[in-house]
């Protein structure tokens, strides 16, 4: 009974985080407050209360019989966690609502009121400290979502947090004499409180910034895997814990069981389905050792819990790490396939664009320059008066054709190299556009090829939008070399736009540039808004040339 109202209240740690989002208290309103209004401001702080004391119980639950120590103990998760998902300006009023429910879950359960009090300082210690950290390292979206958030939060939330705050548990239980042994039992809590952590905090937060989404944007047939992955995990969990051995000595050999379960939740699952799996595994051998089925038959019962929780807090943070590392290369690929898709438009709206401007423009001034050259034939005697004319149709049309041919392929950035090629076209550009670039270059080095086409056609995509959506008619153009790297700065002063919504948009500009970036192992850094201009710098090693050359060959 008691391991179903373990599951209860994870899951009821999980589901306040929801109700968090959902609260936007007007704290100046002076209307008298409905019963939904009194719901949506108190009702974090109460969830959290409740979930605080459910996890109390629990721990006392799982806590061997004259034994100062619990086996496995969620409050303090259950508090990391509230912190972890609430703003910091609110965590005070988690502290009140959850002292009463603290002390009466203490008291209820005969702790002395002393020990109660120490105890809750070390516990909101412990969250404090260990949100506070975590906070300040890592943001709240990717802390279970990179390697650097999983470090962090293995480093401040398990590690040091715990850490600094059992040895100031024992002190409260050795000091009111409740127990003794200061550093054993310091030690024995420390493990406690890690193994709660890691199992816990990952389940509630990822529940809470997440919710219900994973269950409705899943499959049926991952809702079943999901089914099978829990039940094999109970069923080995008790199969492993719940039974005497027949033979003592293999009885360790046993506690390799679970570990492909693990490894299935940590790669199909990720963090989420691991941390829970986990929880299921310490929960059901944390009991069964308390009732005398010892996985270590020739230690005592205090030598085979201290051993087990060592063993599951070493087993799941490389299972963490290796998880995330899955999911990091799950959402690359996905960045990578979105990109191609993205190139693969931007290259058929590229032909697009060329056959539109064949058939639309030079098509039809040939046609016309024909159907007049036609005209000529039949009145021979307006030749003298309409050549000049003539001439200076054709003499556009094979201008138009070969600004479109250096649009492709540029031969002017082979023949008089990049910066005089650039300069160039930016020449050629703001005369046929109307408008003035003007283009300084500042670069003693010879720059290659690769780096100089690739400048080339992030500053003629930039110049492109900026005539189509700048509305300017003077754009600052810069080349120039710093600290061992080729810089190309575009400025206008135009109506600017949400660089984040263009990123979103159908458009494939902005991906096409980052893209061609990102192979040279450079930077590119896009910084405009609304009414408020546009400046895009291109950073890019110039070492860069060789790794395209590697790569090439």
């Amino acid at each position: 009974m008691s391991l179903w109202l373990q599951f209860d209240g994870a899951m009821a740690t999980a589901s306040f985080s929801s109700l968090w989002k959902l609260s936007r208290v007007n704290e100046l309103s002076r209307i008298p407050l409905s019963g939904t209004q009194i719901l949506r401001r108190f009702g974090p702080a109460l969830l959290v209360a409740s979930s605080y004391y459910l996890g109390t119980r629990i721990g006392f639950a799982w806590t061997p019989s004259g034994q100062p120590n619990s086996t496995f103990w969620p409050a303090n998760a259950i508090l990391l966690a509230a912190f972890l998902l609430a703003p910091q300006r609110i965590w005070w009023a988690l502290l009140l609502a959850v002292l009463p429910a603290h002390m009466i879950a203490q008291l209820q359960s005969g702790v002395p009121v002393w020990t109660a009090s120490g105890w809750f300082i070390s516990n909101s210690a412990e969250g404090l400290i260990g949100a506070f950290f975590i906070t300040r390292f890592t943001r709240q979206e990717s802390l279970f979502d990179t390697v650097r958030g999983v470090l962090t939060f293995v480093l401040c939330g398990v590690l040091i947090a715990p850490l600094l705050t059992s040895f100031l548990d024992a002190a409260a239980v050795v000091v009111t004499g409740w127990g003794h042994g200061y550093w054993h039992l310091g030690a024995e809590r420390f493990w406690t409180n890690a193994l709660a952590q890691l199992t816990i905090v990952p389940a509630v937060v990822l529940g809470g910034v997440s919710g219900i989404s994973w269950i409705r944007n899943s499959n049926s047939a991952r809702r079943w895997e999901a089914v099978l992955l829990g039940v094999s995990t109970v069923l080995v969990s008790v199969f492993v814990f719940g039974f005497q051995s027949a033979f003592v000595a293999t009885t360790p050999a046993l506690l390799y069981f679970p570990l492909p379960l693990l490894l299935w939740a940590a790669v199909r699952f990720r963090l989420a389905g691991l941390s829970v799996s986990l929880l299921c595994l310490a929960l059901i051998s944390m009991w069964y050792t308390m009732h005398g089925r010892l996985a270590f038959p020739y230690a005592s019962m205090q030598q085979n819990i201290l051993s087990l929780q060592i063993l599951f807090c070493l087993v799941a943070v490389p299972l963490m790490f290796l998880s995330v590392v899955i999911d990091a290369a799950h959402r690359a690929q996905e960045s990578l396939q979105f990109v191609s898709t993205r190139l693969l438009n931007a290259q058929e709206q590229e032909r697009a664009r060329i056959g539109r401007e064949l058939h639309d423009d030079i098509n039809q001034r040939l046609a016309m320059l024909a159907a007049e050259l036609e005209q000529l034939k039949d009145n021979p005697s307006e030749v003298q008066s309409r050549v000049e004319e003539l001439l200076k149709q054709t003499t556009e049309v094979s201008n138009d054709v070969q600004a479109l041919s250096h649009e492709l392929h540029s031969s002017k950035l082979e023949y008089l190299g990049v910066a005089s090629g650039i300069r160039s076209w930016c020449k050629e550009f703001g005369e046929r556009q109307g408008m003035e670039i003007n283009f300084k270059v500042d670069v003693p080095t010879a720059i290659s090829s690769e780096i100089g086409m690739t400048l080339f056609r992030i500053l003629q995509e930039s110049l492109h939008n900026a005539v189509k959506h700048s509305g300017v008619k003077h754009i600052d153009v810069q080349l120039s070399e710093r600290s061992n790297e080729i810089q190309l700065t575009i400025v206008d002063a135009g109506k600017g736009f949400d660089v984040e919504a263009a990123r979103q948009g159908r458009g494939s500009g902005l991906t096409s540039m980052q893209e061609r970036v990102r192979l040279l192992s450079g930077s590119i850094e896009i910084q405009s808004k609304p009414m408020g201009g546009t400046t895009i710098h291109v950073r890019v090693p110039l070492e860069a040339a060789y790794v395209a050359q590697r790569a090439a060959g």
